[in-house]
């Protein structure tokens, strides 16, 4: 059992750190995939990695909607400071790094603030872009595979067309990596393996409101498939429901609740989807 994408620093799963990556020991978890969003959390993800040598690896990225957080006026001017800082970063710890990410693209996020102008938007998908771009680059530099985000407007696939043309331009075939949570079109499926990458599936499966999801684990092959929590956010359906759980978060433990949904599915035994995607795992990340 694995964990390929989640936020270790964020809380309250840093605060519980010992406990959460012992009670993922316990239920039969061998490696977690902790991701960095912004510079802020490069370091302390990395010493996650010291900590647990043998159970956490670690990603270092850029989340594209880190942008938003930028003044209007100098998106381009703080954003390339925190490209730059990324690309630093990489170069000086590249031998402890496992993976590029979180990084990619989102166009979801900006269309929900009505502050935004026409003009803001298009330079905040242009800095995601140039973002974007830098950390393939790291990616082919280093030898790395990637962790990407890539989140549509509603009834949209511009992101995802987006992000695949990119990965093309940049990587001539010779890129690698997992979209997680991928919660786009299943026509664009195919063209996502052709380029050789997996696809992350979390707790969005035993969500009522899953279907989509649910429709892309079908169509995904087991030697594509990698299992993701997205903690400390998309806690799974049972403790959605729980009413005695006061706070409610995504920890690696709740993997397993996502694999055995998965495999009712699937029509697979659990045994044999854990085997098949914790391979998949090692052969990517370790």
């Amino acid at each position: 059992m694995h964990d390929s994408h989640v936020h270790l620093t964020r809380e309250p799963l840093m605060s519980n750190l010992s406990s959460i990556v012992n009670s993922f020991l316990g239920n039969g978890g061998k490696h977690i995939l902790s991701q960095a969003t912004q510079s802020d959390d490069f370091d302390a993800n990395l010493h996650l990695g010291d900590l647990y040598p043998q159970v956490i690896q670690i990603a270092i990225g850029i989340h594209p909607t880190l942008f938003e957080d930028m003044h209007t006026t100098n998106i381009f001017t703080d954003g390339q400071k925190e490209i730059n800082l990324l690309e630093k970063y990489v170069e000086k710890h590249h031998e402890r790094i496992k993976a590029i990410g979180e990084c990619g693209l989102d166009y979801y996020q900006f269309t929900l603030n009505d502050s935004y102008t026409t003009d803001v938007k298009e330079q905040l998908k242009e800095i995601q872009k140039l973002s974007f771009r830098k950390h393939l680059q790291l990616a082919l530099r280093y030898n790395l595979p990637l962790s990407i985000h890539a989140r549509d407007m509603m009834d949209s696939d511009q992101c995802v067309n987006d992000v695949l043309r990119i990965i093309c331009e940049e990587g001539n075939g010779r890129l690698r990596g997992v979209f997680h949570s991928y919660t786009g079109s299943v026509s664009l499926l195919e063209e996502i393996l052709d380029l050789g990458f997996y696809i992350g599936f979390n707790a969005i499966i035993t969500y009522k409101s899953g279907q989509n999801v649910r429709d892309i684990l079908r169509h995904t092959p087991d030697d594509r498939i990698l299992f993701e929590t997205d903690g400390p956010f998309l806690p799974p359906q049972s403790v959605r429901k729980n009413n005695q759980i006061k706070e409610k978060f995504a920890q690696p433990a709740d993997v397993k609740e996502i694999i055995e949904t998965a495999c009712e599915i699937r029509n697979v035994t659990y045994k044999s989807l854990e085997e098949s995607t914790d391979s998949n795992y090692s052969l990517l990340f370790l």
